[in-house]
This record gives C-alpha cells, structure tokens and sequence, in this order.
C-alpha cells in the first residue's frame, strides 16, 4: 500500500478549529450545530448500515475533531478509530472518552498512521470541503476499507444558496458558525463527488439531503441538496 498524506486546503479552517479545541464537548457552545447534526448523521448511519448492527464492526471517523461522533458509534458496539491531524482535538477527545469510560482508539496525525488497518465503516463528515485533494482522501479510503464496505460522507454543496446561508448567514449575521470555518470555493457538488468515488473503485453512490433550522437548532431529512447533503458509496 502506498504512504499517503492529504493536505488542509488552508491554514484558516485548522485555526479555527485549533482555536475551539476546548469547545468540543459545549452542547451550546461554537459546535452547537454540530451536535444537532450528529443526531442526523447517527439516524442516516443506522438506516443505511448494510449489516443493521454496528456490534463488533471496524469504524474509522476520518476528522474526527473531539469526538463527537466517535463515542455514540462506540455505544452502539462498533470498534472506533478517530483520526485527525489536530493535535489538541485529539487531546480533548481522548480526555473525554477517557471520562465517559468509553475505548476508543484515536490517533492524531494523516491518513498513512492507518494504512496497516481494514475497516467494515469509514466514516467522513464534514471534512472534504476542508482538504485539498478529495480524491487522495477516496483513494486512501479504498485502500483500507474492505470489499463492500461503506464509506459514509457529508460535505456541502457549491451553489449560491450554500454561500449565501453556510457562510454569509452563518458565519457573519447569525454567528452560528466561527468565521473563517468555510470557503465557498472549496465546496463539493454532489455529481462531482460521485465521480471521484466510481473512479476509485466504489458503486452505488447515494445522496441525501439536509436542512438545517437554525431558529430552532434542528436537522432534517430532504430530498434537496442545495446545501449541506450526506452520502454513502460501497467498495468493490
């Protein structure tokens, strides 16, 4: 297997999240939305989880941040890996695992600290639109994940309404994003995704939607991918 690094596709994303490391585990803090999203993501893992049980599968959570999604998917069974290169997100979310009882492996660093691994899940959120070269992130994914395995994503859309709500919206006149968390040029149409996906060796690419409310902090299903959308390809 090839050694292989993705980059960040600007230092302004990882000074963000560097800057609200300690912010992980606040329910009402800078990652309010998120925790409200990881209700969504456990929902969408769920009903799309071929084998209907997470018991005793092999998870890794590419980006994992502190953890978020790491220690429900670990409730449910699974065998959790979180990587991420932020050192101090690492930190908190071993700090947190450590304090909820809860064995998890993180790891902080690229993708090649996981090459010697296979995994039955890999699951990526909100991390594509942060990197330079999606492609590699697919292609490394490939590699580890076994035959029919899934790889779950979430990313958001590149259209206007994506700029004017994620980052106009959200991040200058709501706040409920820091500023300088996204760039609109680094955006994913879903089509495009797909293509990196089947090129790599993946089929039955899916697309879900997302809405989020962000009077009342709540997610739902769409059948429109306008903005923030989820996907799920199997590996061959």
């Amino acid at each position: 297997m090839k050694s292989k690094n993705y980059k960040r596709t600007s230092n302004n994303s990882s000074r963000v999240f560097d800057n609200l490391s300690e912010e992980w585990w606040d329910e009402n803090g800078s990652f309010k939305a998120l925790h409200s999203f990881n209700l969504i993501r456990l929902e969408y893992l769920k009903k799309n989880n071929l084998q209907k049980s997470f018991n005793g599968l092999n998870v890794l959570d590419i980006g994992c941040g502190g953890g978020i999604l790491c220690e429900p998917l670990t409730r449910l069974g699974a065998r959790v890996t979180g990587i991420d290169s932020n050192e101090k997100a690492i930190k908190v979310a071993k700090k947190h695992a450590k304090m909820k009882n809860l064995k998890i492996n993180y790891i902080n660093g690229e993708l090649s600290k996981v090459a010697k691994y296979s995994f039955d899940i890999i699951t990526c959120m909100e991390v594509l639109e942060h990197v330079e070269n999606v492609n590699q992130i697919i292609s490394m994914s490939n590699d580890i994940l076994k035959k029919d395995g899934i790889f779950f994503g979430s990313t958001i859309n590149k259209t206007l309404s994506s700029y004017l709500f994620a980052i106009f919206f959200a991040e200058n006149v709501l706040q409920i994003v820091p500023r300088g968390t996204h760039e609109w040029k680094n955006f994913l149409k879903p089509n495009y995704v797909k293509k990196q996906f089947l090129k790599n060796g993946f089929h039955n690419f899916k697309v879900q939607g997302v809405n989020y409310n962000p009077f009342k902090n709540r997610w739902s299903l769409s059948e429109k991918t306008l903005i923030n959308y989820m996907f799920f390809a199997y590996n061959s």
